[in-house]
């Protein structure tokens, strides 16, 4: 079987095809070199808060609703199972994006409560969830309301306590001082002082850091917890850390040391 001679639409086609593909490689690389410098330059410019700021409005910016995965992955269900009380425990869920890990736990029966800093995360949220269960608020709200007594945008009554704390994922990471992470996990264990805190942990991939601090075009500025930083921030919390580095995604349980 002989095959036919292109014809000179197909030939004229075809180089299109080619060219395209080529210019769809080279404006890969090229919009990660931009990604790298930028976030190179912004790192050295910029005070911690305000990259944690500008986190929160690269987000916004980005975000799309098509990009959240419907319901919990595998791993998550797994984690859930394995360390959230059972139903109809409280959870207090922070950085809950769209609403996907608060939606799927309503409907395993949980009372849940969340709060979201994007404001197009946040608005979805509430249509997931409903208004009365989000506010749209930051770890920085959560810290000022549970441990200083402040009035800010996160809806929760004096002394109120849940069964257990949820940090969306890899939310964590975008808190970029050591000593604050320990104080929003301080928080979180004063609102659920006998329940288990749960956090992912951001996974850096190809992604080039700066002095340990990692940019994301679409997600700002983030940091990677280790397992011995974890460790440290449940011993000062007199908890016990379960951390597992397990594919696809790494994620850790600081559960209140029984004895």
């Amino acid at each position: 079987m002989t095959r036919n001679t292109p014809s000179v639409r197909y030939r004229l086609l075809r180089g299109w095809a080619l060219q395209s593909r080529k210019l769809q490689s080279v404006s890969r690389r090229l919009e990660g070199v931009v990604g790298v410098c930028t976030g190179t330059i912004l790192n050295g410019l910029l005070r911690d808060t305000e990259k944690e700021a500008l986190s929160i409005d690269l987000y916004d910016a980005s975000f799309r609703p098509d990009n959240d995965h419907d319901g919990l992955y595998e791993w998550e269900q797994r984690w859930f199972e394995r360390r959230l009380p059972a139903p109809p425990a409280s959870i207090l869920i922070g950085a809950a994006g769209a609403g996907r890990e608060a939606s799927a736990l309503r409907q395993l029966g949980y009372h849940v409560h969340a709060f979201e800093p994007s404001a197009a995360a946040f608005r979805l949220c509430q249509i997931e969830v409903g208004s009365g269960l989000v506010d749209q608020a930051s770890y920085q709200d959560l810290i000022a309301t549970v441990l200083h007594g402040k009035s800010t945008r996160l809806r929760l009554a004096s002394e109120a306590t849940f069964d257990a704390v949820l940090l969306g994922w890899g939310s964590f990471g975008h808190v970029l001082q050591r000593a604050d992470r320990l104080e929003l996990l301080r928080a979180c264990d004063h609102i659920a002082p006998h329940g288990p805190i749960l956090l992912s942990i951001f996974e850096p991939k190809a992604t080039a850091a700066t002095d340990g601090t990692y940019y994301l075009p679409w997600g700002g500025f983030l940091v990677r917890p280790t397992p011995e930083e974890l460790d440290q921030h449940a011993k000062a919390l007199n908890r016990q850390p379960v951390v597992s580095l397990q594919s696809p995604s790494s994620y850790a349980t600081l559960i209140p040391d029984a004895s």
